[in-house]
């Protein structure tokens, strides 16, 4: 004589592998198991296509900041030579020494 299956503590009846019950609820597990570790890649890969593109997003800033800085020590030059030379002044004299001093930190902060 063959046992009832045992029940266990919330009262629900114990599936055995025999049990049509136990492969449809194995079934929409693995179906559930599937879906979770697709959406787990999708979430990743656009994680990984967010961090690659902001690399180059930054890549492009950075040389962009390089060029800007390259500019602005030209000017710089440029506008200092021609105080010098046609007024006779340096930065001290023009009241921007520490204004200069602040771009060259920036730059070579860059």
């Amino acid at each position: 004589m063959k046992m009832p299956p045992k029940k266990i503590q919330n009262g629900k009846k114990e599936l055995t592998k025999e049990d049509p019950m136990y492969k449809e609820k194995r079934d929409k597990n693995n179906d559930a198991v599937k879906k979770s570790r697709l959406k787990t890649k999708i979430k990743y890969d656009e994680t990984m296509k967010k961090v690659a593109a902001l690399k180059k997003e930054n890549e492009i800033f950075e040389e962009r900041i390089q060029l800007l800085s390259k500019e602005l020590t030209f000017l710089k030059d440029i506008f200092l030579a021609h105080a010098s030379r046609t007024h006779g002044m340096d930065a001290s004299h023009l009241g921007i020494g520490k204004l200069l001093t602040e771009v060259d930190e920036a730059v070579m902060d860059g």
